[in-house]
């Protein structure tokens, strides 16, 4: 079976949708799309009909390019006040353990452990153990008396989950799978180096910026910070008196991170008036440290231990000079991310590739084998010209996700 995937990335700036294969850890897209969100405010849904409308508008480029509609999605949902808590389970087996015995293991490590106001997002197994003395992060198959699982559960409100995955019907889509930004971005960021290693995930949106604790590859504290992109253009157009269009534009293409590096003599036309770089740049850098500043500090706050890498991603990282910046906060091993699947070569994508990763192991981790498209859909995509004409309805192919979450 070819593993084949949907993600949908809400975000308060733009809506990614993505379809991919995902094989040994890599992504094959075959197709993408990012319309201009509508209805969302810092990641939360402020007004449903007009995000039901950009999400039909991102499904339409998909299906367009698909040459059918897809229907079956994974989204992420807001991380706001998220909590994480260290769970157990135990149930009795005897014989080979499928499916069902692992799902059933991690709803018993789960079992009255939810807060009132709040929904499963997932629970991440740090570790199963068979009669005992077996440990695995892949249980499936092997035979034991007694499955035990040791792992994180991540909850959120209630509300963050419901206003998301209420849009999807009345945009046609049925939502099969959630997670949220900080474990996605981990995803793609991912290497063998650092997984094994305590380090932070600065993922620096439009509106917000998330930071994420990792811990030996599993998410283990996130919190988001209210500044991104949008504050260091509101501060270009307060000061130069300009729009918000154009001070993107000079964000964007004109200005530094960092003052060290700009050129007196290099001028920016606005409406008559030349902006020269340096001043621009100072308005630039000014923001930008005090959000790494913000982001340092949240590091410390979610963790005592000491952090052994920081990755850094974002559209802002792509503004001149900004490695500069960090290195002189952040000091110098700090990485700094860049988008370059072939297809989505932008860091905007980030997100919505690594969910993909993220459900392809979910899947294997509880032995299942899994795609979005049937058989007929498959063969679609394979010869793309097969079926342009006809477009097709995307079936369901089993239960919904959010029911139990694990199933």
């Amino acid at each position: 079976m070819r593993k084949i995937y949907t993600s949908v990335d809400i975000g308060s700036d733009t809506i990614k949708f993505l379809v991919a294969e995902e094989g040994n850890d890599t992504v094959n897209v075959l197709a993408s799309a990012m319309v201009k969100s509508k209805g969302i405010k810092k990641g939360l849904i402020v007004d449903s009909n007009q995000v039901v409308m950009a999400i039909k508008d991102g499904a339409k480029q998909i299906s367009e390019q698909l040459g059918f509609d897809i229907k079956n999605v994974i989204v992420n949902v807001p991380d706001y006040n998220a909590k994480f808590m260290y769970v157990t389970g135990k149930i009795n087996v005897d014989g080979v353990i499928a499916t069902r015995n692992i799902n059933t293991v991690i709803k018993d490590s789960v079992y009255n452990k939810l807060d009132k106001d709040y929904e499963l997002v997932t629970v991440i197994p740090l570790e199963f153990t068979l009669d005992g003395k077996e440990k695995t992060l892949y249980p499936y198959g092997k035979e034991c008396h007694v499955l035990e699982i040791k792992g994180i559960m991540i909850s959120v409100p209630k509300k963050n989950i419901y206003s998301v995955i209420s849009v999807f019907p009345e945009a046609g889509l049925d939502v099969l799978d959630i997670t949220i930004s900080g474990i996605a971005d981990y995803y793609q960021v991912r290497n063998k180096k650092i997984d094994n290693k305590i380090g932070a995930i600065i993922n620096i949106g439009h509106e917000t910026t998330n930071v994420s604790v990792i811990n030996n590859g599993i998410i283990m504290n996130t919190e988001t910070i209210q500044l991104g992109g949008i504050n260091v253009e509101n501060d270009i157009a307060y000061i130069f008196g300009t729009n918000i269009i154009d001070a993107r534009k000079i964000k964007e293409k004109f200005a530094s991170s960092h003052k060290r590096f700009t050129n007196l003599n290099e001028t920016y036309d606005l409406d008559g008036v030349k902006l020269n770089q340096l001043e621009v740049t100072e308005v630039v850098m000014s923001r930008l440290t005090e959000m790494l500043n913000l982001a340092r500090k949240q590091i410390s706050l979610l963790t005592k231990k000491d952090i052994e890498y920081i990755i850094i991603t974002g559209g802002l990282t792509e503004i001149k000079h900004f490695k500069n910046l960090v290195y002189e906060i952040l000091g110098k091993d700090v990485i700094i991310f860049t988008e370059d699947t072939l297809g989505v070569r932008d860091n905007k994508y980030i997100t919505a590739l690594g969910m993909i990763k993220y459900l392809n192991n979910k899947m294997e981790t509880r032995g299942r084998e899994y795609s979005m498209f049937d058989k007929d859909e498959e063969e679609a995509l394979i010869n793309p010209n097969k079926n342009k004409k006809d477009k097709m309805n995307v079936a369901k192919i089993f239960g919904n996700f959010i029911g139990t979450k694990e199933d």
